[in-house]
């Protein structure tokens, strides 16, 4: 099911996501949710899943971070300048 607008709307205020990121956390939960569910999952497949949904949760953690503090981000004052 769906996540609901209100709900996007409270995880993207609380979190600092835009909405669209919001929405791909909430599928993130539920990728992880799915795996743990699976039958016969070895703890193996379970701990590689997990490296793999964290790192997208942080890579939407760092657009977070370097879009309210660009300033802290030698990235972002190099791509302002152009280069």
């Amino acid at each position: 099911m769906e996540e609901g607008r209100q709900d996007l709307a409270k995880r993207a205020q609380d979190t600092g996501a835009t909405e669209e990121e919001a929405h791909i956390l909430y599928h993130l939960d539920e990728v992880g949710r799915l795996f743990y569910e699976l039958p016969g999952i070895t703890e193996v497949d379970l701990a590689t899943s997990g490296q793999h949904v964290s790192a997208l949760v942080r890579m939407l953690a760092s657009r977070v971070a370097e879009r309210e503090h660009p300033e802290g981000w030698f990235f972002s004052k190099r791509d302002e300048q152009g280069v």
